[in-house]
């Protein structure tokens, strides 16, 4: 089979990797389509997937084992992905906590990984990517123009999807080549472009909502808020919306 699977259309990336996955795919195996009928982004919301505008990436990983590292797969990707995405369109997105890149104040790349465990033991990992790449404004839903974007809106030109497809590879490979010896520069380089640390947050689980300051992110990707009661906490998880971030609550 070959390494990049590129399927014309199909309901979910990341659905047609865990086939191949259990089919005994090897690290590293890639499918692309150039739509999707039901692509899916976090906390089961879909994604939307336009024909041949956007990128619709996943990539198979197979861990060795279980370890804390893993925890911070979502974080290092993205990290991965903005610099795919400056390398192959001279474009510098900022991080929106934990994993959402983003463009003057607007989403245009999510990230959603998924695992597979057996009788304990880890068996694959999918990563999968989707990024706004030549949408119009039009191809959106209404519902979504405040709060979503894409790299031809916002800088006025199409821009290759190939090419960076080509450098999401590069980077998603060494990302895992790397990943046991390179954490503190992911870490670095995270910090530095994180577009939530410093601001008025509010932090959403489930029904509830409370006002924070996001203060930093810890060496486990964490998110460290202060409640307006001067309480503090780590965030390993859960949806915050930022001030001055469209969407925010």
């Amino acid at each position: 089979m070959d390494r990049i699977l590129h399927l014309d259309i199909t309901d979910s990336t990341n659905e047609v990797l865990k086939k191949l996955a259990k089919d005994g795919a090897r690290e590293g195996q890639v499918v692309i389509a150039d739509e999707q009928l039901a692509g899916k982004g976090r906390r089961g919301r879909k994604f939307e997937s336009p024909k041949g505008k956007g990128i619709y990436f996943s990539y198979l990983l197979r861990p060795k084992k279980m370890t804390p590292e893993l925890s911070t797969l979502t974080a290092r990707t993205a990290v991965a992905i903005q610099r795919a995405i400056y390398k192959a369109c001279g474009i510098q997105t900022g991080i929106k906590w934990v994993n959402d890149l983003v463009l003057h104040q607007k989403k245009v790349c999510g990230i959603l990984t998924e695992m597979c465990m057996e009788a304990g033991e880890i068996r694959y990992v999918i990563i999968g990517i989707g990024i706004n790449v030549n949408e119009e404004e039009k191809d959106f839903p209404e519902e979504l123009r405040k709060i979503a974007t894409s790299f031809s809106i916002e800088m006025g030109k199409t821009f290759s999807r190939e090419k960076l497809i080509g450098e999401m590879v590069k980077e998603l490979d060494q990302m895992s080549s790397g990943f046991l010896t390179q954490k503190e520069t992911y870490l670095e380089e995270y910090r530095k472009f994180c577009i939530t640390t410093g601001k008025e947050v509010c932090v959403i689980s489930g029904e509830s909502k409370r006002r924070a300051y996001a203060l930093c992110v810890n060496e486990d990707y964490s998110l460290e808020v202060e409640y307006e009661d001067g309480n503090r906490e780590s965030l390993n998880a859960g949806e915050v919306s930022v001030r001055g971030i469209e969407g925010y609550i």
